[in-house]
């Protein structure tokens, strides 16, 4: 989620994320990009193909809506000579980087364009474009014509119009409607002053700075032509995937956004220093900070004095609508820097009733891991608590929306499920196997399971999906098939001291059965469909790695191990193997038919899944915002949770029945 911009997004940025880069310079360019090459699976010399996947690219991460660019400006760059690519590879060497000038040319022209022809769209009667405005579908090419990409333009800033009418409601004021249009243009210019070498203001950058942006525009598009997930990432960019995967920042814990009546508070953290001071409140708008009035400041310049990491004090000054009346209150308050743990978007627990006991759904939404939690304890803490609730008779483990996290974690979250065994096994391009196994021989529940999976369940999410699979303790149910990234990449992101932030495909994982999900995905047990059913997502359709299969591992050959560790594996880890189970895979005729007939006589799911619910779908960057915005589980009923719940109970019914 990391390359494209997308105007489909919340302006949501958080305080304080202190990141910093050293300025690149082209002659950077060749020594990173022989890094990234010396890990590569497959590509290890800069090639021909290379060259053209990184045009391509380039042109890509600059206009991915097709609101810029004419099909005749990009064909001579899309489809270069032989002789031409020879020639590019030539002055690659010599770091000569011609090429990317000419690119970079033709998007500064195309961009002063687009503000002259977005000018005279704005300009236009408000009531006109926020009138019966919807999603519109634009065209998914490169405009013929300066009137044709106007269209596009139109469609453009017509879905951006809709998503806000959706956020803020039909009843859009003036105000509001200026906000909005505002927002738009602020949006664009953000991403567009990259490519001018401006600044907020439109001022021209000195040219080290000018040297940098260019040589990181170069450096993505380089990158990310390897594969689908090789990418290079900006310094704000390594530190929002950090975040992510580690669930802590050193900050004062606010998350702000951008709104009619000025920048406001979206969040206040739990645990950090703005909850702890008991004053800041949610809707309170920024005023100063440390002094400085931010009433003529854009979004991004308050954000970078926010995110300003040589101080660790912030005196900050606040305005709150009253209540009471229609005055204003203000106030200032001083937050010292601090570790902040993010408790969002780590685990979801809940319950239903069921006969003499309960069924217990957790939702884990990533693979995280920080200094003191982690996405493995977390989930025993959530199975422990449904336990001490009641009789548990059955579980639901949702990764519907899980884009996957640490390899590590992946196994020791698989490794709840099981006694011993190999989870996952990694495969390098020399050939070198690793293989990942739980051996502390305790299973935390062994009752009915669900892994309930989606079109963008991916990553660390499908090892633990497959190998669940694999050893018969679960049944997959959700869409037909997962994302199928089964690629393992090597990345620099989560070392905050390292010079350049990059990740790069360097293997692919197995699972015990030797199968790798990656291109195709997890084929699930039972199909319970969402609306991805109808979307082409997923590895398929990205530049990625082949498939293949590897020997299974049931039977855990121990060729790794060391050999004087091997008698501690003999004698404590080979007794309690995990065995193969057929038990769900002898029941699943039944338990897929009895699925297959209440889908087919639910007349809210069979409407929800032929398109009564409406969704977009922009690009796979867009992906989590879909999911949340769109509410792609199936309305607020979450019609596929539900038919997992009713899997559950005819597991255990059966399961019972069975042993009688």
């Amino acid at each position: 989620m990391f390359g494209k911009f997308s105007l489909f997004f919340f302006l949501i940025w958080s305080s304080l994320y202190g990141y910093r880069q050293d300025l690149l310079k082209p002659s950077d360019v060749k020594v990173i990009m022989k890094q990234i090459l010396n890990h590569h699976l497959v590509d290890k010399v800069m090639t021909k193909k290379v060259f053209q996947n990184a045009i391509k690219a380039y042109i890509e991460e600059f206009d991915p809506d097709y609101i810029y660019l004419l099909q005749n400006e990009v064909n001579p760059f899309l489809h270069p000579s032989s002789e031409e690519l020879d020639q590019y590879l030539k002055n690659y060497e010599k770091d000569d980087y011609l090429l990317f000038s000419q690119l970079n040319q033709l998007v500064k022209s195309s961009i002063l364009r687009s503000r002259a022809l977005r000018k005279s769209l704005e300009e236009e009667s408000k009531e006109n474009l926020f009138k019966n405005v919807a999603t519109r579908s634009g065209l998914n090419q490169y405009a013929k014509n300066e009137n044709e990409l106007k269209q596009q333009l139109r469609s453009n800033l017509e879905n951006y119009i809709f998503h806000q009418k959706r956020r803020y409601g039909e009843a859009v004021t003036p105000q509001r409607q200026n906000f909005i249009i505002r927002s738009y243009e602020e949006n664009l210019r953000n991403v567009e002053n990259q490519y001018l070498y401006q600044d907020e203001k439109g001022q021209t950058l000195p040219k080290v700075e000018q040297e940098n942006l260019a040589t990181l525009h170069i450096l993505k598009a380089l990158a990310s032509s390897l594969d689908s997930h090789t990418s290079f990432y900006e310094a704000n960019e390594a530190y929002n995937i950090r975040l992510h995967l580690q669930k802590e920042f050193q900050g004062i814990g606010l998350s702000f956004k951008e709104a009619p009546l000025g920048v406001t508070v979206n969040n206040v953290l739990e645990g950090g220093p703005a909850a702890k001071s008991r004053l800041i409140k949610s809707g309170d708008i920024l005023l100063e900070i440390n002094g400085q009035s931010v009433a003529d400041l854009t979004f991004e310049k308050i954000m970078d004095l926010l995110h300003d990491e040589t101080k660790t004090e912030f005196k900050l000054s606040f305005k709150r609508e009253t209540k009471t009346s229609n005055e204003q209150e203000n106030y200032h308050v001083t937050l010292q820097r601090a570790v902040v743990i993010l408790n969002n978007d780590r685990v979801d627990v809940s319950d239903e009733k069921f006969g003499d006991g309960i069924i217990g759904i957790i939702k884990l939404h990533s693979f995280y891991q920080g200094a003191d939690i982690s996405s493995e304890k977390d989930l025993q803490k959530a199975i422990d608590g449904l336990e001490k609730k009641g009789n548990l008779k059955g579980l639901i483990l949702d990764l519907r929306d899980n884009r996957g996290g640490f390899l590590t974690q992946a196994i020791k979250v698989g490794g709840l499920f099981i006694t011993n065994g190999v989870i996952v096994i990694s495969k390098y391009a020399d050939g070198e196997e690793h293989y990942y196994r739980d051996v502390d021989g305790k299973v935390s529940y062994s009752g009915p399971l669900v892994v309930l999976t989606s079109k963008i369940t991916a990553s660390a999410a499908e090892i633990v999906a497959q190998a669940l699979q694999d050893y018969g303790v679960a049944l997959i149910v959700g869409d037909e098939h997962t994302y199928g990234k089964g690629t393992i990449q090597t990345q620099t992101v989560t070392d905050s001291k390292s010079p350049s932030y990059f990740k790069v495909t360097v293997g692919k994982y197995y699972t015990v059965s030797g199968k790798t999900p990656q291109k195709d995905g997890i084929l699930v047990d039972i199909v319970a469909p969402s609306h991805w059913q109808h979307i082409e997502v997923g590895e398929k359709y990205a530049n990625t790695v082949e498939a293949d299969k590897i020997s299974d591992s049931f039977k855990d050959p121990l060729k790794d191990i060391k050999s004087e560790l091997k008698p501690w594996y003999l004698k404590y880890y080979i007794p309690k193997l995990q065995h193969r189970t057929s038990i769900w895979r002898d029941l699943l005729p039944t338990l897929r038919k009895n699925s297959q007939y209440r889908i087919a006589n639910n007349k809210n799911y069979q409407y929800y899944i032929k398109g009564g619910k409406d969704m977009t779908r922009d690009s796979d960057e867009d992906l989590e915002w879909s999911a949340q915005e769109s509410n792609m589980n199936g309305g607020e009923d979450d019609l596929q949770l539900n038919e997992a719940v009713n899997i559950i109970k005819d597991m255990s019914m059966l399961h019972t029945s069975s042993k009688k």
